[in-house]
């Protein structure tokens, strides 16, 4: 039986949209790299952190396959950060470096911020016009009548 929170996570991601679900991605891959940084120095944590460097490089290759490459020069530079992303991470778990992930992490932060940004205003853009209340069509009305 599900969980009540596994419940809402599911219909969350099915009825999202596109980008919603990029930033839900961006959200799983920070939220991994950050526990996997803070198992760094642990020998008891080496399991733990490799699944949570896993669970990043997943996220990451999905923001990957996201990317519509028709779009331009823009997609083709992310698609070149994302791979770096997944090379550092792999680099940290091979050589145990918590500044690669710490370094993957900020890049991750910034891109999600942005993203963020680029979907309120584009919501924004994109949100009917007002309509006007009955007074003020009233009004109007009168004017040209």
């Amino acid at each position: 039986m599900k969980s009540g929170y596994t419940t809402y996570k599911t219909v969350n991601v099915d009825t999202a949209d596109q980008g919603k679900l990029i930033l839900i991605c961006y959200d799983v891959a920070i939220r991994s790299c950050r526990q996997a940084a803070g198992s760094f120095g642990r020998t008891d944590m080496i399991e733990v952190r490799t699944r949570h460097l896993f669970k990043a490089q997943d996220a990451i290759t999905e923001l990957m396959s996201s990317l519509n490459m028709e779009a331009g020069e823009i997609a083709k530079n992310l698609y070149r950060l994302y791979e770096y992303f997944l090379h550092r991470l792999v680099e940290a778990n091979v050589k145990s470096e918590k500044s690669c992930v710490e370094e993957v992490l900020r890049h991750l932060e910034n891109l999600r911020d942005a993203w963020n940004q680029a979907l309120a205003i584009l919501k924004k853009e994109q949100a009917p016009a007002p309509v006007a209340s009955e007074p003020a069509m009233q009004a109007n009305f009168a004017l040209t009548a």
